[in-house]
């Protein structure tokens, strides 16, 4: 059964697309991620607790940064000229 077909098949993600280009291109990560899920989740978890404790801050300043440039668009865009 191929992807398109798969009861489960759905459209790609951001985060699908950017896991697609950190793993090699002959490695078919979302069959691994369905064949082994508890396995796929203690990697993640190890993954995520070793890149926050080492680049938590970064991340945090990141995702803050990101979210306040968010909020200012969608509120300019609202009123129609740029206020904050």
């Amino acid at each position: 059964m191929d992807e398109a077909t798969h009861p489960y098949a759905r459209e790609s993600s951001p985060a699908d697309d950017v896991v697609d280009e950190l793993m090699p291109p002959d490695l078919e990560w979302q069959g691994m991620v369905r064949r082994y899920p508890k396995t796929a989740l203690a990697l993640a978890t190890i993954g995520g607790y070793m890149l926050g404790s080492h680049r938590g801050r970064e991340i945090i300043e990141s995702f803050a940064n990101f979210a306040a440039d968010s909020v200012s668009e969608q509120v300019n865009s609202l009123l129609g000229k740029d206020v904050i």
